[in-house]
């Protein structure tokens, strides 16, 4: 499951990481207590199984380097305040814990950075003592997600049932949902399918294993003007005419384009898998108007 890049872990490398992981000690989970009590030991959970897939994966030849993976500083901490950004016109979000780059507790979180200094929610986790309001519940982080990084063609949202010890990884796209089984994580082998997940997803080294457009940051595209153009330009949004914001569905969004102001620069297609943030930082929303010129524009929609 989430293997983008058309191979599975094998049962080797889950196996090693299951063998780093037991190394790190044995949490001891329990059926009582509220929601908010769990989470710390959730998050302890989730960075044993980030930190003992990376070992594994930094011991294998045939993966991608530490430097060049996605999530290469993946880091899951509890955040008990309501997430900076979100949708414009509706109630502020607060996940139970959120995923992201570089994370340590204390530090501003947000669906939308605006500076470099805001980490962003990457993947977010729902706990909750039923599956259907775990999904409920994820299904608005998903569109969050989308919000903050429209392009993107799908979205990764953990789910915890606290009741039962219970994880389970969802995946929202366009066509629906689609979420692996329940892992009872208090065995071994819901520890090993957790791991075999995570392992996929810190293998994927690239903007578009992990559902982000190579060519299109949301904010700059990078174009072919004609047949066998083979420099092409980089094309700036200039103003969003329309944005229908959907988990299912087409999704529509209609973008008045400026390549003008580019022309005879290179293209930069691979400077949003630089870092994944830069996709959310002031790209321009429905409301931002700007006044029409006389420059070469295009329209786009996907």
């Amino acid at each position: 499951m989430l293997s983008t890049t058309g191979d599975c872990p094998s049962d080797t490398l889950v196996n090693s990481a299951y063998k780093a992981l037991t190394k790190k000690g044995r949490l001891k989970w329990s059926t009582t207590g509220a929601e908010w009590q769990w989470c710390y030991r959730i998050a302890m959970f989730l960075n044993r199984c980030v930190d003992s897939c990376h070992g594994v994966l930094d011991g294998s030849p045939v993966h991608a380097e530490r430097d060049r993976r996605w999530y290469d500083r993946l880091k899951f901490i509890v955040y008990d305040e309501v997430t900076e950004g979100g949708i414009e016109g509706t109630s502020p979000t607060k996940p139970d814990l959120v995923g992201g780059l570089d994370l340590k507790p204390g530090k501003r979180v947000a669906w939308s950075p605006k500076d470099p200094h805001t980490n962003q929610v990457l993947l977010p986790v729902e706990v909750n003592e039923n599956w259907v309001s775990v999904v409920v519940q994820a299904a608005t982080y998903a569109r969050c997600l989308f919000s903050a990084s429209p392009s993107r063609q799908f979205a990764i949202v953990l789910g915890f049932r606290h009741t039962e010890v219970e994880l389970r990884f969802f995946v929202f796209h366009r066509s629906g949902l689609t979420a692996s089984k329940p892992f009872s994580v208090k065995g071994g082998q819901g520890q090993k399918d957790t791991l075999r997940v995570f392992l996929s997803i810190l293998n994927w080294a690239s903007a578009n294993d992990a559902g982000f457009l190579e060519f299109f940051n949301d904010t700059e595209m990078s174009l072919l003007r004609r047949e066998g153009d083979k420099s092409g330009v980089v094309a700036r949004v200039v103003e969003v005419i329309c944005d229908d914001l959907c988990l299912q569905g087409r999704a529509s969004r209609v973008l008045l384009m400026d390549y003008s102001i580019r022309e005879g620069k290179e293209p930069e297609p691979h400077v949003p898998a630089l870092d994944p943030t830069v996709r959310t930082r002031n790209y321009p929303k429905v409301e931002d108007r700007t006044k029409q010129g006389d420059e070469a524009r295009m329209f786009f929609h996907p």
